[in-house]
């Protein structure tokens, strides 16, 4: 069985094939509004997961993961998606260590992720 570290490292951090798809359904003005706005609410589930991972609060935590992990799979941010769900997973499991790793990984690939979204706002708008 493949651990979800090396699973993760294998994901891509956003869906190239699918935000192709939204631009063209969508139209490029609605991605470009669409990918600040995942920027936007991305910082501030972080900001909430963070505080919740602070007070050791893992069912906020675990409900925070859920909403990341929808928002995550709409814009094609696959590797916060997959984190996302396996965080919510160790919470409800009150694995603290797994808590703790998978929370780290999921601030890193978020981190990787809102620059790889601005970097294609930048390209869109270039």
């Amino acid at each position: 069985m493949v651990d979800w570290q090396s699973l993760q490292a294998q994901l891509p951090l956003l869906d190239g094939h699918l935000l192709q798809r939204l631009e063209k359904e969508l139209g490029e003005q609605v991605l470009v509004r669409l990918l600040r706005l995942f920027i936007v609410d991305g910082q501030q589930l972080s900001d909430a997961l963070q505080q919740a991972f602070n007070d050791q609060d893992l069912v906020l935590m675990a409900s925070c993961c859920h909403s990341l992990k929808s928002a995550c799979g709409s814009y094609g941010a696959l590797r916060c998606q997959y984190l996302s769900e396996k965080l919510e997973q160790s919470c409800h499991q009150q694995d603290a260590v797994s808590v703790r790793l998978q929370f780290q990984a999921w601030q890193s690939a978020l981190a990787a992720t809102l620059v790889a979204v601005q970097e294609r706002l930048e390209q869109t708008a270039g």
